[in-house]
């Protein structure tokens, strides 16, 4: 119990007692993200798909892939400058990602089975490319893909294809020359997902540890040390729903949406999430209806005060998002948006700045950022609760299997 607190605290995960008296009083603020720039990627209305982005400050770099199979990368500062367009792939993209090291190398993942690597420098060139070279020649459709934070490994998750959805690695450092005659696939796993392996994420600290997601319900925990994947798989946690996006939020707890637009937080020793949001809690406003509520993405950050979920709404006025945190065991809104045009597929947080960048299928590239806040009431006292089940330990048979 004290370890979920404590991740809760962390993550701002409140459940408010909101006990009144003459001398307690709650805090509320009518709050807003301000759309800051907004820009038309495509004048085909190509729906953009992924966005990703750079750390650095002041201004940074996003890069986003469309629909048509193209990539757009800008620099933001004051405004959107168009830096470069990849125009490389030949298969829809699944993921596009800025190199963790290096603001000028950008990987994209597609579905006919390659991961490029591209230098901005060079006009986009193409240096590098990683495929399954295995010996039957069989493509393996990519669903997902994510680079470690050193940049020394890449993983990509594929569909279900020949009674196996496999998980791929390659070594990301033998890729300094001679790119195309080396092979630097390493091995794969196929055992522990049945279905096919829609999201990847590393641990942001833990470079040898990857969290998958897969939509026959199961989000896994490898250890990547490990000399084989039954020894690898150190946690198996059923989600009951096929997995959209995972992502960590401390060292042991994880995040994950739904493609039934729920969400759900993981302890990775808990037997079942301890919160979970279903897409009804979606519903914010009289004005919604369950049916065109939508979930977007879970961002961890505190930047903009709490951690939140970026959802939508469709109805008869428009396109309507808002950042959701989870307050009182429920999902309230901390951050209206208003001006937004179109139904979003993808969010990416600037920290340094606080820019929230979004897009979707209207083609647009929308930048927020937050507004004056306007205090309403004095503070008031909080405490935090959290429920969480128990799992045993599984017995495994190991066995080791070269790829």
């Amino acid at each position: 119990m004290a370890k979920i607190v404590d991740s809760l605290k962390k993550l701002s995960v409140e459940h408010d007692t909101r006990k009144y008296d003459n001398n307690h009083t709650t805090i509320k603020r009518k709050k807003e993200l301000t759309l800051s720039i907004e820009e038309t990627v495509s004048p085909d209305k190509n729906y953009i798909l992924n966005v990703c982005g750079t750390r650095s400050d002041p201004e940074f770099r996003i890069g986003t892939a469309l629909s048509d199979r193209t990539c757009v990368i800008y620099s933001v500062g004051e405004t959107l400058n168009r830096i470069s367009t990849l125009t490389h792939n030949r298969s829809r993209i699944v993921g596009i990602k800025f190199s963790p090291t290096s603001k000028n190398i950008l990987y994209t993942a597609t579905n006919d089975g390659l991961v490029t690597a591209c230098d901005l420098r060079a006009k986009g060139k193409v240096i590098a490319e990683f495929k399954d070279v295995t010996e039957d020649g069989k493509v393996k459709p990519l669903c997902s893909f994510d680079i470690s934070p050193n940049e020394r490994l890449l993983a990509g998750g594929t569909e279900h294809i020949g009674g196996d959805a496999f998980i791929l690695f390659w070594d990301i450092r033998h890729t300094n020359s001679k790119l195309y005659d080396r092979n630097t696939l390493l091995g794969g796993y196929w055992e522990s997902h049945l279905e096919d392996v829609t999201c990847l994420a590393f641990h942001p600290k833990k470079q040898d540890v990857l969290a998958s997601g897969s939509t026959d319900g199961l989000i896994n925990v490898f250890d990547l040390k490990q000399p084989s994947e039954d020894c690898a798989l150190t946690y198996s946690l059923n989600t009951e729903s096929s997995v959209d996006r995972i992502g960590w939020l401390s060292d042991d707890n994880l995040w994950c949406t739904t493609y039934m637009h729920s969400l759900q937080l993981w302890d990775c020793e808990g037997a079942t999430p301890y919160a979970k949001f279903d897409r009804s809690d979606l519903v914010v406003s009289q004005n919604n209806d369950v049916d065109n509520c939508y979930t977007v993405r879970f961002h961890a950050s505190n930047v903009l005060e709490h951690p939140f979920l970026l959802a939508g709404s469709s109805n008869v006025k428009g396109e309507n998002l808002s950042c959701l945190n989870i307050v009182n065991d429920r999902l309230e809104v901390c951050y209206n948006m208003v001006g937004n045009k179109q139904l979003v597929r993808d969010s990416w947080l600037h920290e340094k700045s606080g820019s929230l960048v979004t897009v979707g299928e209207g083609g647009y590239i929308n930048i927020w950022k937050q507004a004056e806040t306007t205090l309403l009431q004095q503070s008031s006292s909080h405490k935090l609760v959290a429920k969480i089940g128990t799992a045993k330990g599984r017995d495994r048979h190991h066995r080791t299997k070269p790829y």
